[in-house]
């Protein structure tokens, strides 16, 4: 928490996909409270910096974990599992308050900081420099999920600043498999347990709680961007699942040569 900036429920807007809840909001209240309090730390680091004159000379990352601790967050190939921050700051060559809104990935940053310490790797590097053009065309970005602690799952996604689609390789596994972590660091999760056996859940709510997931799910994240309605079986979009769904394969096989579900 912080005491010197409380953030009021009254002004958390949460995703449909949770309950509308005091206790969800209190939730998520404190994850914005916290990144307040990293965000002030971060400050100090790159107050340092400049007053020991080092500042133009050090390129700075920061990026959050991948996902928020929330259901269908960390763990996950939605959106809220997948899309983090990435802060640069590199007094002298890169201009402040700019927004970057390219398709980027995690790995571009150790290509970016290769390139700027004049480092050529020994090996191709699937990242690419964010501090020149090389994202601008960039299509489409990729993401995957295997075992998780003790929970065992498989999913692959591919990502287009319009679409995506989820391949879950084991969808005869519920979403919501038992894991130690989350049913001890989650309180909205332990709310949707409570709803769902209730059967008090509404359906964007309830989808999360099957008991089994479909094999493919497809969104358009322009109109639907929390990832609510599943096109995947809708006849209007078949031509378009299959060119993502052979980027996707192709990416498995080519690139990560990925041995699919694993014991």
């Amino acid at each position: 928490r912080d005491p010197e900036n409380p953030i009021s429920i009254d002004k958390v807007q949460l995703p449909p996909y949770y309950p509308q809840s005091d206790l969800a909001k209190r939730d998520w209240a404190n994850g914005l409270e916290s990144a307040q309090l990293v965000d002030k730390q971060i400050g100090e680091v790159l107050q340092r910096l400049a007053d020991e004159g080092l500042a133009e000379n050090t390129l700075v990352f920061i990026i959050g974990d991948n996902g928020r601790c929330m259901p269908r967050g960390k763990q996950f190939l939605y959106d809220g599992g997948i899309q983090v921050p990435i802060l640069v700051s590199w007094p002298g060559k890169i201009k402040a308050g700019q927004v970057n809104d390219n398709m980027v990935t995690t790995i571009d940053i150790s290509k970016t900081i290769l390139d700027a310490a004049g480092i050529t790797p020994p090996h191709p590097l699937q990242g690419k420099n964010l501090l020149d053009e090389s994202t601008n065309n960039r299509k489409y970005i990729f993401a995957a999920r295997d075992k998780m602690d003790e929970t065992h799952d498989a999913m692959r996604a591919i990502r287009s600043k319009e679409f995506k689609l989820i391949h879950n390789l084991m969808p005869e596994r519920a979403y919501c498999q038992f894991n130690r972590y989350k049913e001890t660091s989650y309180p909205v999760l332990a709310e949707l347990n409570v709803l769902n056996m209730k059967g008090e859940l509404p359906p964007e709510q309830a989808a999360f709680m099957a008991a089994t997931k479909p094999e493919f799910e497809l969104y358009d994240m322009i109109n639907d961007p929390y990832e609510i309605n599943n096109l995947a079986d809708n006849s209007d979009y078949k031509k378009l699942k299959a060119e993502l769904l052979k980027e996707l394969n192709n990416w498995r096989e080519n690139v990560i040569k990925d041995k699919g579900v694993t014991a």
